[in-house]
């Protein structure tokens, strides 16, 4: 029994060390998702102060800077921790270095403060001002895929690979929702912005097809269970007053407020299924180290998905998530925009 008990506690060790890679690329997502939330919040009331030329909004946006920076600040560690694993030859792994050391610096998150002076000090326009959050965003969710690909697993990268097609989904979410609460605050149609709007409507059906297509079940309920018709009735409400609305109408600047909160309710619910399914993800690789450490290396949970034609009553529910303003619209399929 001694034989075999040091016989296995080095492959014990073994298979315990071989999981921080995974446990560390899932706790560098989560890091990026925290911070890309905040930055999709900062964007949209960017927008709410642009449009409105006024301080009422610069409150808000200042206290959500402090949030922006503490969730910044959390993905500089984790990237520091990531950097300070033992170096592999997977070329997975070094483009996710490369990405992660691009990221911190210029262009980069570097490039955020000289936007966010601008920005309070009202010195840049709407257009400069999303573009340049948008881009940074695009960064961060490259970084997330970096992350999938660098994956030792197949089943954890096709698990985070389905996960951003949510994220995705959600970040075209945001970019409406920057967009709508700009054009309402602004007191004027735009019919550009408009049409900038029924794309990303469309970027969202997507996103949402391809993620349910892909998700296993249990994050399809998840999806399911999480969205509330409620928000999306409200957010068709205002859609259609944009549709309906004739190039260069007057809009009423407080509808872009409610905007968006009925656009951030929906961001929030997204938000949710996608805190979730990391924390599970998390949850096993943490209980699978555990296991390794304090008995025979535990096999790699085999996943389960759905036949085709099985997920109507999820697709109805994700079409209602992402209903366009004009109808007709059918829910596509395909990869990010």
């Amino acid at each position: 029994m001694r034989q075999e008990t040091g016989y296995l506690a080095p492959l014990r060790q073994q298979t315990a060390s071989a999981l921080e890679w995974p446990l560390s690329c899932i706790e560098l997502v989560q890091r990026c998702t925290d911070l890309i939330d905040e930055l999709q919040r900062e964007r949209g009331l960017g927008q709410l102060l642009l449009s409105s030329v006024g301080e009422s909004y610069a409150a808000a946006l200042r206290e959500q800077l402090r949030l922006s920076d503490e969730a910044e600040q959390a993905l500089r560690r984790q990237l520091l921790r990531l950097a300070a694993l033992p170096p592999t030859a997977d070329p997975d792994q070094a483009e996710l270095a490369r990405l992660g050391l691009a990221l911190l610096n210029s262009p980069g998150l570097a490039d955020l403060l000289p936007m966010r002076r601008c920005l309070l000090l009202l010195r840049c326009t709407r257009e400069q001002m999303f573009d340049a959050y948008c881009a940074l965003l695009a960064q961060l969710l490259e970084l997330v895929e970096a992350a999938a690909q660098a994956m030792p697993e197949s089943a954890l990268t096709q698990e985070l690979t389905t996960l951003l097609q949510l994220m995705w989904g959600k970040e075209y979410s945001g970019q409406e929702r920057a967009s709508g609460a700009g054009l309402y605050a602004s007191g004027r149609h735009d019919a550009r912005v408009w049409q900038r709007i029924i794309q990303l409507i469309d970027a969202q059906h997507r996103c949402a097809s391809a993620f349910i297509s892909r998700a296993r079940p249990g994050a399809r309920k998840r999806l399911s269970d999480s969205l509330q018709h409620e928000t999306q009735a409200e957010l068709e409400r205002l859609r259609q007053q944009l549709a309906d609305s004739p190039d260069q109408a007057p809009l009423g600047q407080g509808m872009g407020e409610l905007w968006f909160r009925s656009c951030s309710r929906r961001m929030n619910e997204l938000r949710e299924v996608e805190r979730h399914l990391l924390q599970e993800m998390q949850q096993e690789l943490t209980q699978r180290q555990a296991y390794a450490v304090t008995s025979t290396p535990a096999a790699a949970p085999r996943t389960t998905r759905l036949a085709p034609g099985t997920v109507e009553t999820v697709l109805r529910t994700a079409t209602a998530w992402l209903a366009a303003a004009s109808p007709g619209n059918a829910t596509q399929s395909g990869t990010p925009a």
